[in-house]
């Protein structure tokens, strides 16, 4: 079996990719209770991610290595949304200001309603 560890400017590359704000948002209340470190919450998903990585750093770490330092590390990608974190992601959660126009204009007809009767 061979071994072949991360150099440390593979590992640079990697860490800066992601103190990138365009790829992760940084938690300001849960931490890695590994590392105490926050956690980050992936913008994109993982395939996205490493084809970003791969164009910015085309002699950075190998795919395989890419994927495990994701799922051993501090960061989160919210799969289990059923697809909702990849629509706020793709529209720039401007679905969540739709939605609250929709509220506030129902409310005032509503009440303009309760009003007249």
């Amino acid at each position: 079996m061979k071994r072949s560890y991360i150099s440390e400017i593979k590992d640079r590359e990697f860490e800066s990719f992601f103190f990138d704000k365009n790829n992760v948002s940084m938690s300001s209340y849960r931490v890695d209770p590994k590392t105490n470190l926050p956690l980050l919450y992936l913008k994109d998903n993982k395939k996205a991610l490493w084809q970003k990585f791969e164009a910015i750093y085309p002699d950075g770490i190998k795919r395989t290595s890419f994927m495990t330092r994701l799922e051993n590390g501090r960061y989160i990608y919210k799969q289990d949304l059923g697809g909702l974190y990849d629509i706020c992601n793709e529209y720039c959660y401007e679905v969540f200001d739709t939605l609250i126009n929709l509220v506030r204009s129902n409310v005032k007809q509503e009440l303009r309603v309760l009003i007249l009767k």
